[in-house]
């Protein structure tokens, strides 16, 4: 895409194939529009032309077609006055629909050129999905109180529904024509019909043919009392599969069935049993933490690109390395090469910047000061008075809003560290730790990412604060981390893990003891006694005296 692409607030494709889109007049309310979108269909012998729009934040509608590798420009449709920005887009055939932040609803009809604009009163729209089907013409449209359908035809509501009724929706679907879905904030599947009425029926009354493997469906004491009890069976000398009193025999049942887990779950480590379960649940951030602490306890494989700066330093730095040839092949303004000169600068390489500085066109207004860099680069010196100088000058520019030129010249007199301070200190605080893990030792690493760490556990990205102790081998603290956001359920595991593997800290006693102690009291709490003893055992004092509490409460 060209470098001056527009930024996109939302996109729809259209599922209509084989057609063409032309510029046509397009009428609203008796007044002529240009530039709006007319679908005829052609029959072509080449590749699939598909079509997509997509908005901007200015309202500007796009027009895009693609056939086979090639995507070429449309139409554009300036802003209507009246509506803010378009949160959401639904288009079949000749209906397209918007929805704004302002609760307005336009409805364009593409073969007519006809558009409506219709207040829906009910403030942003949040997601639009038009039924299944040729014929149907009702719109799902998503608030953020509520949910309603419209009839796209007569441009009216069908029905409505609040979410004081059926808690906070999450997200919506069609499961078929006339059977919208709608998800709350606790989980729950309300299948409705058009009038938005519902009348779910509890899974145990279900008489099903072939268990199915859904866990959030069920009760959420049984559901975690499964989760437990497949997590902590190695605890068991002699493991029965028998359902414990906690459950219902139905559910325990079918969960059984569904996973055949006598011969998956019985030979597995515990680590390895909770990145499986977290898997089973769906729980995507418990299975990158597990993901983690599974590399960083026995390092058996490296972790993937995904996991950007959790990653070891090494592995970091060779994908960095691969990203920035990827993005020197495809520079193409002067900005790009500005921005491959600064990296490889801060990586400790001083031939590509001085190569990449003398590209520079002679009529640029910049071939003198690009020149000057260069030589600059190219001549720098180990010896006292050139280190002191250019140090000199690196503090004048960064004290006067010129950061990064300054870190640049930090980094040539091999001063990465005092560069990650000041990127730091300036709250650059993406770029300091990209530096911090290509260009520092493992000692000044581990400072700079204790600060780093404590910065994002108190603004609140607690679980990126407790994937990088971990990578730090810091396990104490991510469970300190994970006992305060009381994820206790998470923290057990993990203290468990690394004891189990060898590398829980000797100064971590006092943290181990209060994560074991919570985690039993949560165990009591489902009515799991037997595995809350084992921790209670596992807990010091403090748990021990639990353990003789729920023995006294259970003669």
């Amino acid at each position: 895409m060209p470098g001056n692409f527009p930024p996109v607030t939302t996109l729809e494709w259209s599922p209509t194939q084989n057609h063409s889109l032309k510029n046509a007049k397009f009428s609203k309310k008796g007044e002529d529009m240009t530039g709006t979108i007319d679908l005829v269909t052609t029959q072509t012998d080449g590749p699939i032309r598909e079509h997509f729009v997509f908005t901007d934040t200015d309202g500007v509608v796009y027009h895009l077609m693609v056939e086979g590798t090639v995507i070429k420009e449309g139409t554009r449709i300036p802003p209507d006055s009246q509506t803010g920005l378009i949160n959401s887009i639904a288009w079949r055939g000749d209906l397209m629909v918007l929805g704004d932040s302002t609760g307005h609803l336009s409805f364009w009809d593409l073969k007519a050129r006809q558009s409506r604009l219709v207040p829906t009163s009910r403030g942003a729209i949040k997601k639009l999905l038009l039924a299944p089907g040729r014929n149907t013409q009702l719109l799902l449209v998503m608030f953020n109180d509520g949910v309603e359908i419209w009839d796209c035809a007569e441009s009216e509501v069908l029905s409505s529904i609040k979410s004081s009724k059926i808690g906070e929706v999450v997200d919506v679907d069609w499961g078929a024509s006339d059977r919208p879905i709608i998800v709350n904030e606790s989980g729950a599947v309300h299948i409705m019909d058009v009038n938005l009425d519902t009348a779910p029926n509890p899974v145990t009354a279900l008489s099903l043919h072939t268990p199915i493997w859904l866990p959030f469906i069920y009760n959420q004491k049984e559901m975690m009392n499964f989760k437990i009890y497949i997590q902590h069976m190695g605890w068991q000398e002699n493991w029965d599969m028998k359902c414990p009193k906690s459950c219902s025999p139905i559910i325990w049942d079918s969960m059984l069935h569904t996973l055949k887990l006598r011969d998956k779950f019985s030979t597995l480590s515990f680590l390895e049993r909770c990145l499986v379960t977290a898997a089973l649940y769906g729980d995507m951030v418990e299975w990158r933490l597990w993901q983690v602490l599974a590399y960083y306890l026995d390092q058996s494989s490296p972790l993937s690109s995904a996991f950007d700066i959790v990653q070891d330093n090494q592995s970091y730095l060779k994908d960095q390395v691969k990203t920035l040839a990827v993005q020197e092949k495809c520079r193409s303004t002067y900005s790009h090469r500005q921005h491959s000169i600064h990296r490889h600068i801060l990586l400790g390489n001083t031939d590509k910047p001085v190569q990449l500085l003398l590209e520079v066109e002679q009529d640029s207004p910049n071939f003198y000061q690009d020149c000057l860099r260069a030589s600059l680069i190219s001549s720098v010196s180990d010896s006292e008075v050139a280190q002191s100088t250019i140090k000199l000058v690196a503090t004048n520019l960064i004290a006067n809003d010129h950061l990064l030129e300054g870190c640049q010249l930090l980094c040539l007199i091999k001063k990465a560290v005092d560069a990650c301070r000041y990127m730091q200190n300036f709250h650059h605080y993406n770029e300091a730790i990209w530096l911090a893990k290509v260009a520092l030792s493992k000692e000044e690493y581990s400072e700079v990412m204790k600060y780093y760490i404590d910065l994002l556990v108190n603004n609140g990205s607690r679980h990126l604060g407790i994937l990088l102790a971990i990578s730090l081998h810091y396990f104490d603290k991510a469970a300190e981390i994970l006992l305060a956001t009381k994820l206790v359920t998470i923290a057990a595991p993990l203290v468990e893990s690394c004891i189990e593997a060898g590398k829980w800290p000797e100064t971590g006693t006092e943290i181990k003891d209060r994560v074991f102690v919570e985690y039993a009291k949560y165990l009591v709490s489902l009515n799991n006694v037997d595995v809350a003893l084992k921790y209670c055992e596992m807990g010091g004092e403090k748990g021990k005296q639990l353990g003789e509490e729920l023995r006294i409460c259970a003669q």
